[in-house]
């Protein structure tokens, strides 16, 4: 990942968004989906607003200031990388 958000993007998704999501990104079955393949503007818009879906909801992380969830976006864009 470029720039400033090498580690801080990691360490915010580690501490915030694998528990659900899967150290890869990729989801678990009837917990979260894979969000290895969302565009970083998608990533940042469900963490400003959260996201209702079919089974359960994720809540805004209003708590990440811009900085943190842009890094989480460009983190979470570099998994399907991987």
């Amino acid at each position: 990942v470029a720039g400033a958000f090498k580690g801080e993007g990691a360490d915010v998704f580690a501490g915030t968004c694998a528990a659900c999501h899967g150290a890869d990104g990729k989801g678990m079955e009837m917990v979260a989906p894979n969000i290895a393949e969302m565009s970083p503007s998608m990533v940042e818009m469900v963490l400003n607003h959260g996201k209702k879906g079919a089974m359960s909801a994720m809540p805004a992380f209003t708590n990440l200031t811009e900085v943190q969830r842009k890094a989480v976006a460009a983190y979470v864009a570099s998994l399907s990388q991987k």
